[in-house]
């Protein structure tokens, strides 16, 4: 398998989930440290201006959003699973379940986050508040749902007394696990409210068992020098079905649906299917680079 390039850091959940995947697949790879606020120089000729976390790079093709992620590891070597479908509903489940996660982690800590941070996680993520007073009063709200949801995965796990889909661990652990994981480290009331799952307390000893696979440190500008001696190793190929009439060749924008301020990615189509979307993109420091998205969540736009 060509060398895989995670970019990251350490206190990133949607990072952790990659992590884990990477170590129940026993997979080596080198280990991209990058800053957690914008500007990220050695980030940004990579990904085209996507500016979350993580990416995943292999020579000259740049893999964004942790979905697509999964789907390439997998794709890469395959997990021993019959239901990839209802994994893969599971992970977009625990993406959608993030959002009220990182509410209440990001109002109830807003008087111990650096101000720099708060600033920008407010625009990311609670954005719909004119302020972080009135982002606070919906802490309960953000709490409950939580719970409620928290409580399905509790139910799940008393029954198959393993993993969320079986007897071995899945996308679908690591994808839940990241949240929890995330929860403990960054809710000031994780820990207790932790406590009343205690099927998921259990399980969580089982995932965080797994590991990260092997990680050498690599330093960005090696890891940009990779891409600029790459060519991207996908095809050009029309997604003959798809319903916005787009042909490669086209130059469009990609951006995130959540309406978070973001900046638009731009380049020429290079490969799509059903599920993803792949940009040529150039610049001086990577040369020539294609740059995956997902289609779920994302609009991509004729430029």
């Amino acid at each position: 398998m060509p060398e895989l390039i995670l970019h990251h850091y350490s206190t990133s959940p949607l990072s952790e989930k990659i992590r884990v995947i990477l170590g129940l697949k026993n997979l080596s790879w080198r280990s991209v440290e990058i800053p957690n606020l914008p500007p990220k120089p050695d980030v940004i000729p990579l990904s085209g201006g996507y500016r979350r976390t993580p990416i995943l790079q292999i020579g000259a093709d740049v893999f964004c959003d942790s979905q697509l992620i999964l789907s390439e590891l997998d794709y890469r070597k395959p997990a021993n699973s019959n239901n990839l479908g209802l994994i893969q509903i599971i992970n977009r489940w625990c993406d959608n379940l993030f959002h009220p996660v990182v509410k209440v982690a990001v109002a109830a800590s807003s008087n111990e986050l650096p101000k720099e941070f708060l600033k920008d996680r407010q625009k990311l993520f609670l954005n719909e508040y004119p302020d972080i007073e009135s982002a606070k009063a919906r802490i309960p709200h953000y709490t409950a749902q939580v719970r409620a949801q928290l409580a399905w995965a509790e139910a799940s796990l008393k029954e198959q007394k393993g993993f969320l889909t079986g007897d071995s661990a899945s996308i679908a652990d690591a994808s839940l696990y990241a949240l929890t994981w995330f929860i403990r480290r960054r809710w000031g009331n994780g820990v207790p409210f932790l406590g009343q799952f205690p099927n998921i307390c259990r399980w969580e000893e089982s995932v965080r068992s797994i590991g990260h696979g092997v990680a050498i440190n690599m330093m960005s500008q090696e890891a940009l020098d990779v891409a600029k001696n790459a060519k991207t190793t996908y095809e050009a190929r029309e997604d003959t079905s798809n319903l916005q009439n787009l042909s490669v060749g086209d130059r469009v924008s990609i951006i995130s649906d959540s309406n978070t301020g973001e900046e638009k990615v731009f380049g020429h189509i290079h490969t799509m299917d059903q599920n993803r979307i792949g940009l040529i993109h150039k610049n001086d420091r990577v040369g020539t680079i294609c740059i995956h998205f997902p289609k779920l969540g994302y609009v991509v736009e004729r430029t």
